[in-house]
């Protein structure tokens, strides 16, 4: 009892486990000295459950995906890629960019976890992306629900996992160019990879390209409020973009060291539908002769990431295991100068840069596994993370702030039985956010020779006070997996949680082209705090596989936009939004049934479903994303021939209606989108050479996304669209 009473304690985490993929060595006999003959042996193809042990070990649900998978599901992005499975949504900026919704949580409440490091780059934005590489993604893990326990305040919502590469037993030269199309945006794309493995040394490097055009969507107008804003050729203007993509790794393991450097650069450029930002312009709509030039207004991104991984070997069952991180995020927002003041002179330098955002962020973790594999296992860990933001352009949103934090935990589980395994462990943080004032004199001027009285033109070009505020709270719970049998297991989370505010919440103040508002921060905020639950049932027999995932969550002080009623002074700016918090009620789950017969059939089919409330004015929070039935049926055979292996897959996407909105949402009617793909192996000059073909939205369907950037301007999601990939290894 006393030891029960101690676990008790402990807040639930993932118990970390150390496993490799299947390796087959290559076939030998020294012992024959005699004449050899070769014979060719048929290929085989082995099919494993990747996940099914972390399944097990982990008391939180969790979606383990590989290259396959990934290359099989492809979207536009990775986000979009990861938004097949149940739970996981996208919030969509046009075709290119993306930034992932778990259980109806984003922004700052998701973290993106690369080799151990967490990547900060502007989240808190809509209109920002996440610059991930999704052809450098070999493997991921997708955790719902809260993971504050390991990453700190970020992930209260759940974490994107990316895991290192896969390194061989044998020495050995291989790598793959993947070429890329798609039909809807005239996308064309090349990605290459080239790996070593020589003894205890492993190398890996990455190029990635793409470059595509305007995008197609199934109108031939739009209409906000009283605009009616032509499409020309069906296509949504300056939509265009290009990306290129470079990663390098290098890792050394000896008996008892392992020692880890990853270098990657993302550089984006995507523009902006004219119509979305700023007032509305007949004019720029136009088209202008060229689908894939980016004019204004577009955005840039550039994301440089090292990070290092070191893991010594200090006992019999004990490893210390250092990750260190930087990052480098410059996002500048170009727009042609307009001012909204007539005394404002354009900048001197860069005069088309309105906003920029300059984040330099370095992060350290390090943490002592004792007891693995073993019946109790402990994990104790410390991590820190300090952030220096500056901003720049001739327009005002977010001043410039500097961000501590830090954080020290402790795990602990224990094996009471072959079935049974109780997992807990607490964690406290630090953070101080020290923000930077600003005083907009140019503001104050043009409300004075407005007629506003000097007193009240000083308060509101006083647009950021300096500002220190110091945070300090504690995640803790417990959880458990059971498994009777190889057939059923249930596993329980339950936990707090919580996430102190950003700058963006506590100190933004002005106007947000393309959201049509002047966004407020509010300097009272507290920390978000969070009381949540996650139960998992999966059951796996005879080619039935079922899996139920119901959670429901209570935070006491849930941060959220809404808006004031008030009207911005700021010339076109609109109305007034600022942050607020209110309690908060989240449940919902997902439900997942596949079944696979003849060895050749699968039908599959999944429910998400989330339901939200504000308990302090009973209206849904915002990006609420609606209900979805994902459901296929596959058929995998092998052919002859130079085919060699193949799927083909019939799916199908129904969005419910999305009638639970917050204030100053609107509502969004559901659709139906079928899908179809074909996934072939060809046996060529002795390499398996794989083609991709991927027909989305099949009826050319108009459609909105409750979560879309443009859905505020009825824009239709882009239409049908073909895509070919094409992968050679070598």
């Amino acid at each position: 009892m006393k030891i029960l009473f101690i676990l008790l304690l402990w807040m639930a985490g993932v118990t970390e486990y150390a496993y490799g993929a299947l390796v087959l060595p290559e076939l030998q006999d020294d012992s024959l000295s005699v004449d050899i003959t070769t014979h060719e042996l048929p290929e085989v193809t082995v099919s494993v459950r990747r996940g099914a042990q972390e399944n097990r070990i982990s008391s939180l649900p969790v979606e383990e995906i590989g290259r396959h998978y990934l290359l099989q599901h492809n979207g536009g992005n990775f986000v979009q890629t990861l938004s097949s499975l149940p739970g996981i949504a996208s919030m969509d900026i046009g075709a290119g960019l993306s930034k992932p919704v778990i259980r109806g949580m984003a922004f700052n409440r998701v973290a993106v976890v690369d080799r151990g490091i967490v990547q900060q780059n502007q989240q808190w934005g809509a209109d920002h992306g996440l610059e991930v590489d999704q052809y450098d993604v070999d493997k991921v893990r997708v955790y719902k629900g809260p993971m504050s326990l390991y990453h700190g305040s970020d992930a209260m919502g759940g974490v994107i996992e990316i895991l290192p590469p896969h390194v061989p037993e044998n020495d050995m030269f291989w790598g793959d160019a993947t070429l890329i199309g798609k039909s809807n945006n005239d996308l064309l794309g090349m990605s290459v990879m080239a790996s070593r493995k020589r003894g205890r040394w492993f190398l890996r490097a990455r190029t990635t390209v793409q470059q595509y055009a305007d995008y197609r969507i199934p109108a031939d107008s739009l209409t906000y409020l009283t605009w009616q804003m032509p499409l020309y050729g069906r296509r949504l203007k300056n939509t265009a973009g290009r990306e290129y993509n470079f990663s390098l790794s290098a890792r050394y393991a000896a008996e008892k060291v392992e020692s880890g450097l990853h270098l990657s650069a993302v550089s984006t450029k995507n523009g902006f539908f004219p119509g979305a930002h700023g007032i509305p312009s007949l004019g720029r709509l136009e088209p202008d002769g060229d689908l894939r030039n980016v004019e204004l207004p577009f955005a840039t991104s550039d994301h440089l990431k090292l990070v290092s991984h070191s893991a010594w070997q200090t006992g019999k069952a004990a490893r210390l295991l250092v990750d260190l991180g930087f990052q480098r995020n410059n996002r500048c927002e170009m727009a042609q100068f307009h001012t909204h003041y007539g005394n404002q002179t354009p900048p001197v330098n860069n005069r088309d840069k309105e906003l920029q955002f300059l984040l330099h962020t370095y992060t350290a973790n390090m943490r002592r596994v004792t007891g693995e594999g073993e019946r109790w296992m402990r994990t104790a860990g410390i991590s820190g993370e300090y952030q220096h933001n500056r901003v720049g352009g001739y327009s005002f949103l977010l001043p410039g702030f500097d961000r501590l934090s830090a954080g020290a935990y402790w795990l602990h589980s224990v094996r009471l039985n072959d079935r049974f395994l109780l997992t807990g462990g607490i964690r406290y943080d630090v953070g101080r956010l020290s923000v930077q004032g600003y005083y907009d004199a140019l503001l104050a001027d043009y409300l004075q020779t407005q007629g506003y009285p000097q007193e009240q033109a000083t308060f509101y070009a006083q647009r950021a006070a300096a500002l220190r505020r110091d945070f300090g709270d504690f995640s803790g719970g417990i959880g458990f997996t059971y498994t009777p049998d190889d057939r059923h297991t249930l596993k329980m989370n339950a936990g707090r949680s919580f996430r102190y505010p950003g700058a963006n919440e506590l100190a933004s103040n002005g106007v947000h082209h393309g959201a049509f508002r002047h966004e407020s921060g509010n300097n009272g905020l507290n920390p978000e705090r969070g009381v949540q639950l996650d139960l998992e049932y999966r059951f796996a027999a005879a080619g039935l596989r079922l899996v139920l995932n119901p959670f429901v969550s209570h935070f006491s002080n849930y941060i959220y936009l809404e808006p004031t009623g008030e009207w911005s002074l700021l010339p076109h700016a609109g109305q007034i939004y600022a942050y607020r918090q209110s309690g908060a009620l989240m449940a919902g789950g997902e439900v997942t049934a596949a079944y696979v017969f003849d060895g050749h059939w699968r039908l599959a089919s999944d429910l998400s479903y989330v339901y939200n409330r504000n308990l302090t004015d009973h209206y849904p929070l915002p990006f609420s994303p609606p209900a979805t039935i994902a459901s296929e049926v596959a058929y995998t055979g092998e052919g002859g021939g130079a085919l060699a292996h193949y799927t083909l897959r019939l799916d199908h996407r129904w969005v419910m209606a999305q009638h639970r909105i917050a204030k100053n949402e609107e509502q969004t009617s559901g659709t139906s989108l079928w899908g179809l793909s074909a996934h072939l192996q060809w046996r060529m000059g002795g390499r398996r050479v794989i083609t991709d073909i991927q027909v989305d939205n099949f009826f050319d369907v108009a459609f909105l996304n409750h979560l879309s950037f443009y859905r505020r301007l009825n824009a239709p999601e882009p239409g049908r669209n073909l895509q070919l990939i094409l992968k050679v290894p070598f």
